[in-house]
């Protein structure tokens, strides 16, 4: 919220617009240069070690507009040390604003600003506790946190993100929030808009004249004299350090009845509203005067919240609202009545009312304020009312027999959001929607990870962990998803992605405690293969063609070096022989009865990660992978290279060659994520995270591949025709001469 954002639009706020330019002369935030001060000497004390720099405030102080203009400044002053208009030094290395978002999707925007990639608040804190470099984050507009409004959203970021990290010794953490979240926070130094010392006083009595001299003088109401009704000291002396309470003030001057005689203003001026819930408690019932639809409309708007909604949208929720059909001319009629109370940022800044445009109100204090006039139950049939209006305009298909069946994919966006939104803030609205894996495939995944984080409907709460699996985004959503929920055990949702889609690139099979020291079982599979139901675990047809040149169990460590394996880490005892495992000692092997030779291929003395021996094409080939993510494909006999060198996308800690392909495969696991990568260039064809990190991967079958991780197992299916019709495959048996 800023000063300069007091430019409403329409008949009564229309001449508030040349206070924009006015004011902006005042160089807002107005008075804050004690706050600037603060800052720079926390830098100063902080510059060997972590810290919190905490700005709280009542609502409206102007909390999350004082975080963006020290990080503006911090980006426009050059450093201490170097020639005055010299570059700026960056104080940040991560500024977000938390405006819907939850705690895990604003994580996983922090850790890719500061180059990691991480897909909770758990994992953010891990390696930022990992990694020595000290790093500065700025992260404002906490009260606008989660899909609807509520402070216990923007208290769960605090919780399990900002807290935490407030707590490592290599950050520096610059936030804002309520007066009671500052106890959260160690070593923290507080900043409270609300006292005078931090808001010059003669630098808001002038903001707050400019205001007034244009809004409220001659060429604005029908008054006698050069003055304005209400003097402009007046006001600032009621509001003083708020700038929005202000800035609602003149407001409330501005919508009073000008036909009043002098003694009725009079008497109005000294009966101000004393809050801010009072001043938005006036305007509305000024504004509703002459176009009732208007309290249905702002009220819909805060249901909204900070993400507010787009015209088409508004109007569908006024009609739930009001309970009743709204004319088009009436919303709009009520849609410029309203601007004074809308923020001016919107795209429709221009009043072009186009129907992409986007409104949400100023400031979220002034939704708290319209939702606490109808109360908690109004809330609740309110949004229920709008997610029922909301649902009816999904398209669906008829069903023989059948209720017609939703087409989420043919949803727009806009729509699938603000539903999910709403439903979260209902209880035991979010569980029907997300029975529908489409929607799950659909929605924008960080909203829908918000909604879940924030909903209390067991569905919600199971889909969590399957949720943070999903990152990062990929094309393979439905397949991962399916992976994700037979994973956790949502076999029912795992089953329906499969129902609704026809063909998944690859699929789970099952998932089985982690068998260790014992041969392969020989069960059938049993979660709907069918087609092919007689593969087992145990009989590949490459399961012979491990190398058996020799018998010293070695592997090569990270520095290249050959070294012995530990007894208990060799692979001659137990494990399938065409597997691949991570040692306790961090070194790799591969391969029934590994030894010098099969170890002995490098690329050219470039230590490797791993390799496996298989076949490929009837040859005996090793697959090599190196520290800059180079794989190579190499004939076992004699070293040639049989596949073109490729780049992957990271580093591989294992790999095991899935040979029986159309195209051949390599699977690359590093952590907890694994790669499926076309021999021939390299191109990733699949990508999954399994939450723990993977300790084996073993080429179980003919397009079958089981991943160890976390004490568990979990066999993987891939389409057989899936990498044979990507553009470019060369057919697995016409590979280049070298």
């Amino acid at each position: 919220m800023t000063g300069t954002d007091l430019t409403p639009e329409g008949p009564a706020a229309g001449r508030l617009a040349p206070a924009q330019e006015r004011a902006a002369g005042l160089d807002f935030p107005c008075g804050r240069g004690a706050v600037a001060d603060a800052f720079g000497e926390f830098l100063a004390a902080t510059s060997e070690s972590g810290g919190t720099f905490y700005v709280t405030g009542s609502p409206g102080s102007g909390r999350s507009t004082v975080l963006t203009w020290l990080f503006l400044r911090s980006q426009a002053e050059p450093d201490g040390d170097g020639a005055a208009g010299g570059p700026a030094r960056p104080v940040f290395h991560a500024a977000l604003g938390a405006r819907g978002r939850g705690a895990d999707d604003l994580a996983t925007a922090l850790g890719q600003q500061l180059g990691y990639e991480t897909a909770t608040a758990g994992e953010l804190l891990s390696v930022l506790a990992a990694d020595a470099r000290p790093v500065c984050v700025v992260l404002g507009e906490l009260d606008e946190a989660g899909p609807v409004p509520g402070d216990r959203h923007a208290r769960h970021v605090v919780d399990t993100l900002l807290a935490p990290m407030a707590k490592l010794p290599t950050v520096r953490l610059v936030t804002e929030g309520a007066p009671e979240w500052a106890r959260l926070f160690d070593d923290c130094e507080v900043v409270d808009l609300d006292q005078p010392r931090w808001t010059d006083r003669p630098t808001f009595d002038r903001y707050v004249a400019a205001l007034c001299d244009v809004a409220l003088g001659p060429e604005g109401g029908d008054h006698p004299g050069d003055q304005p009704p209400v003097p402009a000291g007046a006001l600032s002396q009621a509001a003083y350090p708020n700038f929005l309470f202000a800035q609602l003030l003149v407001l409330d001057r501005l919508f009073a009845d000008p036909a009043e005689a002098p003694a009725e203003q009079a008497r109005s001026a000294d009966a101000l509203p004393g809050t801010v819930h009072d001043a938005v408690a006036r305007q509305l019932h000024a504004l509703s005067v002459e176009v009732p639809l208007v309290a249905d409309a702002l009220y819909a708007l805060a249901l909204a919240g900070p993400t507010g909604l787009d015209r088409r949208l508004w109007r569908l929720a006024t009609a739930a609202v009001a309970g009743r059909q709204v004319r088009s001319g009436e919303f709009d009629a009520a849609l410029d009545q309203s601007r004074a109370l809308l923020d001016p940022s919107r795209s429709d800044a221009a009043g072009t009312g186009d129907a992409e445009s986007r409104y949400r109100l100023r400031h979220p204090a002034v939704g708290t304020a319209l939702l606490g006039l109808r109360g908690p139950e109004a809330e609740r049939q309110g949004r229920t009312a709008v997610i029922h209006s909301l649902a009816g305009r999904v398209p669906v298909a008829p069903e023989a027999g059948g209720a017609p069946r939703p087409l989420w994919s043919q949803t727009s966006p806009a729509l699938l959001s603000t539903l999910i939104r709403q439903a979260a803030a209902v209880p035991g609205a979010l569980g029907p929607l997300l029975d529908y894996p489409d929607v799950v495939v659909h929605a924008d995944l960080d909203e829908l990870r918000a909604a879940a984080a924030s909903a209390t409907d067991p569905a919600a709460v199971a889909l969590r962990p399957v949720l943070d699996l999903l990152h990062p985004p990929s094309p393979h959503r439905a397949a991962r998803l399916q992976v994700a929920a037979f994973q956790h055990g949502l076999t029912r949702l795992a089953s329906a992605v499969e129902s609704t889609h026809d063909r998944l690139p690859f699929r789970a099979l099952r998932l089985l405690p982690q068998q260790r020291g014992t041969q392969p079982t020989t069960d059938v599979e049993d979660s709907g293969d069918t087609g092919d139901s007689g593969d087992t675990e145990g009989t590949t047809g490459i399961a012979d063609t491990t190398s058996t040149a020799g018998t010293a169990d070695t592997a090569r460590s990270q520095d290249g070096e050959h070294r012995p394996l530990p007894p208990a880490a060799t692979t001659g005892e137990g494990l399938p022989r065409d597997t691949v495992v991570l040692t306790e000692t961090g070194a790799l092997e591969a391969g029934q009865e590994a030894g010098p030779r099969l170890l002995r291929w490098t690329l050219h003395g470039t230590p490797c990660t791993a390799t496996q021996s298989t076949l490929l094409d009837g040859v005996p080939v090793v697959l090599l992978a190196d520290r800059e993510g180079l794989l190579q494909v190499r004939s076992q006999g004699d070293g040639r290279l049989l596949r073109p060198t490729v780049r992957l996308d990271e580093v591989a800690e294992h790999v095991c060659l899935l040979a029986a392909t159309p195209d051949p495969l390599s699977a690359c696991a590093a952590g907890d994520r694994l790669w499926l990568a076309r021999l021939h260039d390299g191109s990733t064809l699949a990508e999954l995270r399994f939450g723990s990190d993977i300790t084996a991967l073993t080429s179980a079958a003919e397009h079958r591949l089981d991943v160890d991780f976390g004490g568990s197992r979990i066999r993987l299916a891939f389409a057989p025709d899936h990498p044979h019709t990507s553009p470019g495959a060369a057919p697995s048996g016409q590979a280049p001469g070298h």
